[in-house]
């Protein structure tokens, strides 16, 4: 369980509980006996717990499965051995990468869809390059245009390579480089090469989708969804509802957080704040807005959500739930990873899907994996 300072208000995802789906790519040029403690400490701190995170390790040459997804940590370290680190080629390649993580989140997108799951998972790709790996010429258009579309159809997918070397290399594959490049420095501890990775985790926010969204873009029928939710006292949980969800104007579409326990929570939201939150030592940030649920249920209306957005995109809804930071709670459920964590119910009622898009970028994936396949066979 992650373990947090309450009042460390520098950087406030210190006050957040990590829940992902991390997809780990390790290059295994690396000397096993050399990486396996960088790549350990990261994952040891990413809450890995069967009601919380999970952890996928490939090969990145070839994206081999070296650990199948697991959410206990001990299947990495009984799997991930010097015997079957050298059972996978060594190598870096960026298109295979990308084709089996489009491949794999879909999958994990529609077992979701198929239980009505709303998602509540952060979800990363974290590369890890040795200090020889780079993208050639050959996959370097074919990467970008790739990348390019995967920010349309899967845009809660957010990449962060943790490699060695000069990691400007990778400058053009990451939406903000001097966040999204840290360097894995074999003459520093481990310690403090991977806690930049676990802050950058920490993060990203826990997307929530629309399982009623199928793959080809179409919504099944409009309707009701609901996730329950925790978090310890004086806690914050940080979420993103992308834009892909609220395509049109839609009547009755809104987000509602519903508390549980008998605490009260701060909901903030933000259409451009990737982690809105209440510092009650100072005063509100421009497009910022915080609402207490001490009188009921936050209720945040999305019907016109995307509506006057003709020439530039619609952005996503930022939000978060604060629980207070004193009262008594006891939480009996398995989800609870301790008992004193608050019980939330995040609700989001008719939301859509942008089937147009999500049909064009269907066809331009498909194409281009079959034109990359065509490319490599001749080269």
């Amino acid at each position: 369980m992650d373990t947090f300072k309450h009042n460390q208000w520098s950087d406030i995802s210190n006050m957040t509980t990590i829940k992902t789906n991390v997809f780990v790519f390790v290059d295994t040029n690396w000397p096993f006996y050399w990486i396996v403690d960088y790549v350990s400490y990261v994952l040891q701190n990413l809450n890995i717990h069967p009601y919380a995170s999970t952890v996928t390790l490939f090969a990145a040459s070839d994206a081999s499965v070296i650990v199948n997804t697991t959410d206990y940590i001990v299947d990495v370290y009984q799997q991930w051995n010097f015997t079957s680190h050298y059972w996978h080629p060594p190598g870096f390649n960026l298109p295979t990468i990308l084709n089996t993580l489009s491949t794999r989140v879909e999958e994990l997108l529609a077992v979701e869809a198929a239980a009505g799951n709303l998602g509540g998972h952060s979800l990363v790709a974290l590369l890890i390059p040795s200090p020889t790996s780079y993208v050639d010429e050959n996959d370097y258009d074919y990467s970008r245009r790739y990348l390019d579309r995967l920010r349309y159809s899967l845009p809660n997918l957010h990449f962060i390579y943790y490699g060695g070397g000069a990691l400007v290399r990778f400058h053009d594959f990451v939406r903000e480089p001097s966040r999204d490049l840290l360097v894995l420095n074999l003459d520093k501890p481990a310690e403090e090469c991977g806690a930049p990775v676990i802050t950058r985790i920490r993060q990203v926010p826990r997307r929530i989708s629309n399982p009623r969204c199928y793959s080809n873009g179409a919504v099944s029928e409009y309707g009701s969804n609901s996730l329950e939710q925790y978090g310890r006292l004086g806690s914050i949980n940080f979420y993103r509802l992308d834009s892909l969800y609220m395509p049109t104007r839609q009547s009755m579409r809104y987000l509602k957080i519903t508390p549980v326990s008998q605490i009260t929570f701060t909901v903030c939201t933000s259409r451009s704040i990737e982690m809105p939150f209440r510092n009650f030592t100072s005063s509100l940030r421009q497009d910022e807005s915080c609402e207490s649920t001490a009188l009921g249920s936050f209720s945040y209306d999305l019907t016109d959500a995307c509506v006057g957005y003709d020439w530039e995109p619609c952005p996503p809804l930022f939000f978060s739930v604060q629980a207070q930071s004193f009262g008594h709670v006891s939480c009996t459920q398995a989800a609870c990873q301790t008992p004193d964590e608050a019980q939330y119910i995040i609700s989001l009622n008719n939301l859509g899907c942008n089937g147009a898009t999500s049909n064009q970028l269907a066809v331009a994936l498909t194409f281009s994996t079959a034109l990359y396949c065509i490319l490599s066979y001749f080269t």
